[in-house]
Formats: structure tokens, C-alpha cells, sequence
């Protein structure tokens, strides 16, 4: 039987051990967890590395994004900058797995440490202000990034975490709560079903014949 394939993005160094304990807890549900560092992406000789993760997401069914404090490196099409400062504007792989994700519309979960969710409020109050030093992050692309995944009409739930317990509880009740979603419509969509072939039955019924009876 196929098995959900959940396909995890995230900077890799900083995030190493989230990552970790996800994937244990992705296969412990029994589902198939993708995480480029335990050789589960095919990667093409012909394109750069972080091309052959965009198009693994095209055979994904779940895509978990983790948002820490490191933006990560920058996407191979991306003009390379000998050296990046805060405020500089560039697309991470981390971003473009995001965007793959979401132009193929797949269920994305978005998990944000808490102390960067908490700076990224600071951040919407300070937009035009360039001389504070944001302890938790290393790049104002993550404010950036986070405002963009805000800004969708939907598919877009965030969850902020200290510690991995928390995730582990969040995501359990959303694929529980979409696992409970999908039955009640699998339900109404059979009483669809079953309304319309009484309505098509009745429908053709033959019409009752009339008989009259003319005495002369």
C-alpha cells in the first residue's frame, strides 16, 4: 500500500536535530518521510543539487517547513555575492523548496522558532529602520519570507515551537483533523451519490396511463 510521502524542508545545520526527531516521528506514523540528507532525493548530474529537491517535491503529497534562525544558501540560480550582510536580498533553496510546494498546492505545515516568530514582530514595527541588531536570525530574508507565507489566502497554518514535543502534538492533531475532514466528505459525497440516484429513479418513472371509460 502507498504510503503518504511528507517531504521536510529546513536549513540543515541548525536544524539538524528537529530534523532528526521529525523523521522518527513521520516513520513511526507510518508514513515516508523525505529528508535530503538520508539520500532520499534522486539527484540529476545535470542540474545543480538544489534542482533535483524542487522536482522531488512534484512526487510529494505533504510538504513541513521549519523557519529557524538561518536563511540558509542561497539557490543555484541565484547571482552568487562574494559576501552577504544582513539586509541583502537573495532566494535560499530553503525558499524555493517552499515556492515548489506551494505552486503544486500540496498541504504545507509551517513550524517557526518561537524566539524568531517573536523577532519577526518586532521586525513589522521597525520595517524601515536598519540599525538594530536582531539577535535570532541571520538575514532579514527570514522576516521576508515569513510576511510572504503570511500573505496567502490559504493553505498557509503556522505553528511556533520551543521544543520538539510541541510539533510532534501539533501536526498530530492537524493530520488527524484532516484525516477526520477527509471521511466526513468521502460520507456526504456517498449521500450525494445516493440522493442522485433516487432523484434520477423517481425521474423515470413512467408516467401513470389514464383510463377512461366512455358509456354511450
Amino acid at each position: 500500500m502507498a504510503k503518504p510521502r511528507i517531504f521536510v524542508s529546513s536549513t540543515f545545520y541548525d536544524l539538524k536535530h528537529i530534523r532528526s526527531s521529525l523523521d522518527n516521528f513521520i516513520e513511526t506514523l507510518g508514513y515516508e518521510s523525505i529528508l535530503s540528507e538520508k539520500g532520499d532525493i534522486a539527484y540529476s548530474f545535470d542540474l545543480p543539487l538544489d534542482e533535483s529537491c524542487y522536482r522531488e517535491i512534484e512526487n510529494v503529497d505533504i510538504f513541513v517547513l521549519i523557519i529557524g534562525g538561518r536563511y540558509g544558501t542561497q539557490a543555484s540560480k541565484e547571482v552568487k555575492k562574494p559576501s552577504k550582510k544582513f539586509f541583502d536580498r537573495y532566494e535560499s533553496i530553503t525558499k524555493k523548496e517552499y515556492e515548489a510546494a506551494a505552486k503544486k498546492d500540496i498541504p504545507i505545515y509551517v513550524l517557526i522558532e518561537s524566539n524568531v516568530y517573536n523577532e519577526y514582530r518586532t521586525y513589522l514595527r521597525n520595517k524601515t529602520t536598519t540599525d538594530i541588531n536582531y539577535a535570532h536570525v541571520d538575514s532579514v530574508n527570514i522576516f521576508h519570507f515569513i510576511e510572504e507565507i503570511l500573505s496567502k489566502p490559504r493553505n498557509n497554518p503556522i505553528y511556533s515551537f520551543e521544543k520538539f514535543e510541541q510539533i510532534e502534538s501539533w501536526l498530530k492533531e492537524q493530520w488527524a483533523g484532516s484525516f477526520r475532514e477527509l471521511l466526513n466528505r468521502k460520507v456526504q459525497q456517498n449521500q450525494i451519490k445516493t440522493l442522485t440516484v433516487r432523484l434520477q429513479t423517481n425521474l423515470n418513472w413512467p408516467s401513470p396511463k389514464l383510463s377512461h371509460s366512455f358509456n354511450f
